[in-house]
């Protein structure tokens, strides 16, 4: 796009880019903005419509305290706002807690800004239906997501909720592509209004300022495109002498450009909620209404809350399908090396057989429907073997040739989506190969295995020319924006799909398989290839077992909260909450790859969110890491003292504080005290529930360390120990080679009250076994959680069965079940590993119970085996 130039001002298309918006010094009129002093809660500027909402005009309020203004208890609740140390993002008070005229329903907004408390005012709507229950808004939203079969379903189905709720003429997805243009890819409509659906918008279309602001606030509303603006009073901050950051201010003033380009549009009213993946900014759901709209702000706040569960339900679909396409591709290399083990020519075995090398990289889905296209071409000493839509054998040596000499200072590969840009030549097949990715295959640079895409799409629809985004102003002095947003078709020339990571790293694997097992052709490299296939098997496994063992503990969740849930209500959250907090300690494990977690962390995130309501928080310590394990345990602890707190303890009262320490033991082991005050009187409860036994034993089986807790009439006490094993090390236990048993297949009669020895390292998978052996009128022995607790019990005691986990924490249950063999107890192995394929060979045949079972499988499994020998 050519820059517009003027001499006078020089103004082109980045003076959108340079548009003050944060700083506008003006509010929308409907609603009323003050600007107190954060310590003396003098009101410093005012704005907007303070007679009707406040019942007094900006004059008589200006370097005033607010005393007169606000009852008590609103002055109360100010002081506590202004005090607060990270009230970035406006917190919601909604009618009647803000509320000065009687008659006059009033919802308001805080948030502090350069030692300003920044209160914002609208009128309420009481009589909203889902002003007593947002909840259900928000539920009413979400329903039906997780059947979303595809990312395009999902979009289309939060298109039609937010415009169930929000009732706006218009509700769109609105993608930004790599270059910072839009799509949209969603949409739901009135039915007289014209489809946008699958029109571009250029990146002009929103300057870059903007989209800093979307990532900092979660939804902007406009409730009317024509109005008058009502400026603050005074200009400038008379503490500060600067203008007002309205960065995150729910009334802040809309950019002139901004309104003229909706005007233009048609368009009267309209809303942005924000689509943040991975912290960056993925698209807008954009709301358009042909006349003017005034959201009411609890429906707003459901708004933010779907745009943040929206999101993440997006982050975390993007990041399965790269998990599953990542394990794919590996499980297609395998069979692409196992199958070129009896094939002379590779370049043959790559492409013609079953799968190629198009079943292990594509050529991209450029279509909304999924449509692929794409090839692939192998050269090897010349010759060129070709798969899918290719340039010709001419230009393909030619392309080669060039990247002999291009990718000299690469690692042997190679990626671009706009070939022609850095290779001109590829202009002329363009259509076909507008994106490349090679890779070396060998040590002579002319080898090169190519993967072509063509141009992301022949011709895209787009809202006006996206070559003349914007118009000379009248004055000449800035850049307005465009008129015309009629269909406007555009070829895209020499473009294609970005190669994504998993993609370029899929390449890199083939290339280092290439070199090390096809193009060597020694026997070393064959035994490297086998060797390596059973370190992918082993890997495999291992994920598999966590995988399973993660589930496991989910089922056992559920079972166990279900026991000491009072209601269904109940149950439910708890569970949920639960869940939340594994999820949260496994995303801290996934950011140090499994290798610890700081104790800081994990409280940060457990009580982050309760640092922010009535009660205070105050943590401090040592640096410690803890192991994988550990910090897994520790996490569902937390979460119960933080939960119980919530409800009944410090957290539950605006003077509760929760102080938490930890330290280094003289036995080099970690103390850890939790210490309530402030909250309600508390009496020793009269039954142990599910939270108290899950802090107090699974401390203790799953790390050998303990944890007591002390009903004091001020306030919980839980000191927790965790030994030194606890603390991550500098090496790692090696990984054991998996391996299998056999019993007899002689029955005898089932024992009246089975005595079943349990062997299992998983505290919630143990509380459901041993449920279910109480249930059942069963007798546990142990349980044991780890070897050399096992072998004990396993040589000394007496009982029918074993039920035994294979893996204890790296330790591996085989000399376990090589003294139940020498005794005749037959045994069963619980595991999340595949199956019998892992066991060693003098255990070849064993029964093996897979994780996740349910508990009536485990116990009809266990019944079948103490009737045989």
């Amino acid at each position: 796009m050519t820059d517009l130039i003027f001499e006078r001002d020089r103004v082109d298309l980045t003076n959108c880019d340079r548009e003050p918006i944060h700083i506008p010094g003006a509010i929308l009129p409907h609603g009323a903005m003050l600007v107190l002093e954060s310590a003396t809660l003098r009101v410093l500027q005012a704005a907007g419509a303070t007679q009707a909402l406040l019942g007094q005009p900006i004059d008589a309020l200006l370097d005033r305290p607010v005393d007169t203004l606000f009852s008590e208890d609103q002055i109360l609740r100010l002081r506590a706002l202004s005090n607060e140390q990270d009230l970035v993002k406006p917190r919601h008070l909604l009618d009647p807690l803000m509320r000065v005229l009687p008659d006059r329903p009033l919802d308001a907004s805080a948030h502090c800004v350069d030692g300003n408390l920044i209160i914002e005012f609208e009128a309420g709507e009481p009589d909203d239906p889902f002003v007593a229950d947002p909840l259900a808004a928000v539920q009413l939203m979400v329903e039906g997501f997780g059947a979303a079969k595809s990312l395009h379903a999902l979009c289309q189905m939060a298109t039609a909720s937010v415009r169930r709720v929000a009732q706006y003429d218009r509700v769109m997805v609105y993608r930004f592509m790599a270059d910072g243009s839009g799509w949209v890819i969603a949409e739901s409509r009135a039915p007289d209004l014209a489809p946008f659906l699958d029109l571009h918008y250029p990146a002009a279309d929103i300057p870059q300022q903007a989209r800093a602001l979307y990532l900092k606030s979660w939804l902007r509303l406009i409730t009317q495109v024509d109005y008058g603006p009502a400026p603050l009073t005074p200009t400038l901050n008379p503490r500060t002498g600067k203008p007002l950051d309205m960065s995150n201010a729910i009334l802040r003033d809309v950019s002139p450009i901004h309104r003229e380009y909706l005007r233009n549009m048609g368009i009267d009213a309209s809303m942005s909620i924000s689509i943040i993946v991975g912290g960056k900014l993925w698209g807008l759901i954009a709301c358009h209404n042909n006349s003017p709209r005034r959201l009411p702000r609890h429906l707003r706040a459901v708004c933010e809350l779907f745009g943040s569960m929206f999101s993440l339900q997006l982050e975390a679909r993007e990041k399965s399908e790269q998990f599953e396409s990542r394990l794919a591709s590996r499980k297609i290399l395998q069979e692409l090396m196992l199958n070129l083990a009896g094939v002379e020519d590779y370049a043959y075995g790559l492409t013609q057989q079953t799968p190629n090398l198009l079943d292990y990289i594509h050529g991209g889905n450029i279509a909304l429907d999924g449509a692929r296209s794409g090839g692939v071409a192998v050269r090897v000493e010349g010759k060129i073997t070709f798969l899918g839509t290719t340039p010709n054998r001419t230009q393909i040596t030619d392309l080669t040739e060039w990247l002999t000499s291009y990718m000299t200072e690469t690692e042997g590969t190679f990626a671009t989506d706009r070939l022609s840009e850095i290779y001109p030549p590829a202009a002329a097949f363009a259509n076909v190969a507008s994106g490349l990715l090679v890779i070396a295959v060998s040590r002579d640079p002319s080898d090169f295995i190519l993967w072509f895409r063509p141009e992301l799409v022949e011709t895209a629809l787009w809202a006006g020319d996206p070559a003349k985004p914007m118009t000379i102003g009248p004055d000449g002095d800035r850049l307005s924006p465009r008129k015309s947003f009629e269909v406007w078709k555009h070829t895209v020339r020499n473009r294609a799909l970005p190669w994504t990571s998993a993609e370029t790293d899929s390449a890199f694997d083939l290339r280092v398989s290439l070199l090390q097992v096809v193009l060597r052709r020694i026997e070393a490299a064959s035994r490297e290839r086998v060797r390596a296939h059973e370190r992918d098997k082993l890997l495999m496994a291992e994920l598999d077992h966590r995988v399973k063992n993660t589930l496991a503990n989910i089922q056992a969740l559920v079972t166990l909260s279900s026991r000491s849930a009072e209601s269904v209500k109940g149950f439910v959250e708890g569970l949920d909450k639960r869940i939340q907090s594994m999820a949260k300690a496994h995303s801290l494990l996934t950011q140090s790859r499994w290798e610890g977690v700081s104790v800081e962390n994990l409280l940060r995130e457990e009580l982050e969110a309760y640092g922010q309501e009535a009660g205070v928080v105050a943590i401090h310590g040592v640096d410690a890491v803890l192991t994988p394990k550990s910090a897994l345990s520790l996490s569902l602890a937390l979460h119960e003292l933080a939960t119980n707190a919530g409800k009944y303890g410090a957290f539950s009262t605006r003077d509760g504080h929760v102080n938490v320490a930890w330290h280094l033991r003289d036995d080099g082991g970690l103390g850890i005290s939790w210490t309530e005050s402030g909250g309600p009187l508390v009496k020793p409860p009269v039954r142990r529930g599910f939270g108290s036994n899950l802090i107090e034993r699974a401390l203790a089986l799953e790390t050998g360390g303990g944890a007591t807790i002390r009903y004091e009439p001020g306030g919980i006490i839980c000191d927790i120990v965790l030994p030194k094993s606890s603390l991550v090390e500098l090496t790692l236990a090696p990984v054991t080679k998996l391996l299998a048993a056999h019993m007899g297949s002689a029955t005898k009669a089932m024992p009246e009250k089975p005595r079943l020895l349990v062997v299992e390292d998983s505290f919630l998978v143990l509380l459901s076994v041993e449920g279910m052996c109480e249930d059942l009128g069963w007798h546990v022995v142990g349980p044991a959680t780890r070897l050399d607790e096992a072998m004990e019990l396993a040589k000394a005691e007496t009982f029918d069965a074993a039920l035994l986990d294979i893996n204890l924490d790296g330790e591996m249950s085989w000399a376990v079940a090589d003294v139940l063999k020498q005794r005749g107890i037959p045994f069963a192995f619980s595991s999340g590993y595949d199956q019998s394929n892992m066991l060693p060979e003098s255990l070849a045949g064993s029964e093996i119970i897979a994780k996740p079972y349910g508990i009536g499988e485990l116990a009809n499994r266990l019944r079948a085996m103490m009737m045989r020998q």
